[in-house]
């Protein structure tokens, strides 16, 4: 049984946590449809309030784990919002100002987009057991898709011996993904935007859990 690490559980009233996308929360929601609830935005698997390599690499693991592996990302849920560089906001004003401040402002956006991913990599990097002596480091450390370096640590510092290692890692690399991005978006010196007070932590395996995870 894969064990659940200590985060955020969602509230009462909320879809269960299952595979694949879904067109309304009736019928059930992924991590990120979850996200997107507990966020206050419009059920989608893409949510603005969490950067899209981190959404990708979500999306990802709640696919790869059967319904009761699944059980483990419960606590996760909520944590993930506020993990991105917010999008510039523009106020209204001649064209041609407005077309510039816009330039200037995803421009400075983008910038602070890569430095954030870059900081999140070089720190998960560490974390995961991979340093300068590792014979892809040059590849690992440039590299800022970090959907795709996630899935390809997950086999290191050795491969897991068993689909419940397997799982177990999985799990617990994803908890080490979001404290990666908490800490990078401090030193890089971006506020993260509040939480909303629907996903406050509540106990986890309280009734809110169980409910998240399809079992009443």
């Amino acid at each position: 049984m894969v064990q659940s690490p200590t985060g955020t559980c969602p509230p009462q009233g909320l879809p269960v946590l299952s595979h694949g996308k879904h067109r309304n929360p009736t019928r059930g929601a992924c991590f990120m449809e979850y996200t997107s609830i507990l966020a206050g935005e419009r059920f989608t698997d893409s949510p603005a309030c969490v950067d899209v390599e981190l959404a990708a690499v979500l999306r990802g693991a709640n696919d790869r784990l059967s319904d009761d592996e699944r059980t483990a990302m419960v606590p996760l849920l909520g944590r993930a919002i506020g993990l991105v560089v917010p999008a510039p906001e523009f106020a209204a004003g001649r064209v041609g100002i407005w077309r510039r401040r816009r330039a200037v402002g995803e421009s400075d956006s983008v910038a602070r987009t890569e430095a954030l991913r870059r900081t999140v990599a070089d720190r998960f990097l560490r974390e995961a057991g991979v340093g300068p002596s590792h014979p892809r480091w040059n590849w690992y450390h440039g590299h800022l898709r970090l959907s795709r370096l996630f899935w390809e640590l997950l086999d290191e510092p050795a491969p897991p011996e068993t689909p419940a290692e397997h799982a177990e890692r999985l799990v617990a690399r994803l908890e080490l993904l979001h404290r990666c991005y908490e800490m990078g978006l401090a030193e890089i010196g971006v506020p993260r935007e509040a939480v909303p007070a629907s996903s406050a932590p509540e106990p986890a395996g309280g009734p809110a859990a169980r409910a998240a995870a399809g079992h009443g």
